[in-house]
């Protein structure tokens, strides 16, 4: 899978971009490849659970995440929409051993994390 994925987009701790402009469908799908291959070679991780907020956009884009996820084989859990604790007690309790959340709620509308 090859995609242009705009750089910008990753900064220290998460991942935040303009919704179909520096942050596409394709870049979330790159990153969930990304994210999935790493979590087997790496953690030896067989699930990623995968949570969004309630921006309109968060249905898409975690589409998107989950499918390049599987498509490296690795197991999803989708929890759905949910407070990031949920996600991170979700990600101990189905012992999951890694989670992905998007986008955050403390930025602007147009803007994802």
């Amino acid at each position: 899978m090859t995609a242009s994925i705009d750089p910008s987009i990753f900064k220290a701790y998460d991942v935040r971009g303009i919704v179909d402009r520096s942050l596409t469908l394709e870049a979330a799908r790159a990153i969930g490849a990304a994210l999935g291959s790493e979590a087997r070679a790496l953690l030896a991780v067989r699930e990623i659970a995968v949570g969004r907020d309630g921006r309109l956009s968060g249905p898409a884009l975690g589409d998107a995440l989950i499918e390049g996820i599987r498509s490296t084989g690795c197991g999803v859990v989708d929890i759905g929409m949910v407070a990031t604790p949920m996600l991170y007690f979700a990600t101990h309790h189905l012992e999951t051993g890694s989670a992905f959340r998007s986008p955050a709620a403390t930025i602007p509308r147009s803007t994802t994390a």
